[in-house]
């Protein structure tokens, strides 16, 4: 009976690893993002631009925020107020990353962020995936309070034309 729980127990660790194995490698390469959600349900299928990137350990996102288009520049000299709003509209971090189970959690190097940054490495971020072929999942937020999570749905662009470019 003992041989028989030890080779159970060994299975089910194998069986966990092998699922988590599955999800690192499954997150390796480039999305972008497709749609986001917030917790009432309300649904953009046109947000901002997004791209984030995946190595075997590694991570790079850089995505535009707001409720519209960034705004350019109105010439070659920028004012304080446009580089400032500028800033504002994105987010840039890159460092490395870990999965475990549906858990993955982000320790940002370098951050547009300063305090972000400066926490390294202890200033973890956890989100919760779902990866089902081409479309990468993931819910931010709703730890903390359910009320302000978001979801976020990413579609793989490895070896495939950048949203832009198609017409």
């Amino acid at each position: 009976m003992r041989r028989i729980l030890c080779i159970g127990s060994v299975f089910a660790f194998l069986s966990v690893a092998t699922v988590a194995q599955a999800q690192e490698a499954a997150i390796q390469g480039a999305w972008v993002l497709s749609s986001t959600a917030d917790s009432a349900g309300n649904v953009n299928e046109a947000p901002l631009p997004g791209l984030f990137v995946f190595t075997g350990t590694h991570y790079s996102m850089m995505y535009a925020i707001g409720d519209g288009p960034r705004e350019g520049y109105a010439g070659d000299d920028q004012t304080d107020e446009e580089r400032l709003a500028a800033y504002d509209t994105f987010i840039a971090n890159t460092g490395r990353y870990a999965v475990d189970g549906d858990q993955l959690t982000f320790r940002a190097y370098v951050a547009k962020d300063p305090n972000y940054m400066g926490e390294w490495p202890e200033n973890a971020t956890t989100v919760t995936i779902h990866i089902d072929g081409g479309t990468l999942q993931w819910t931010w937020g709703a730890e903390f309070d359910p009320a302000i999570g978001q979801v976020f749905t990413f579609s793989r662009v490895e070896g495939q034309p950048a949203p832009w470019d198609q017409d």
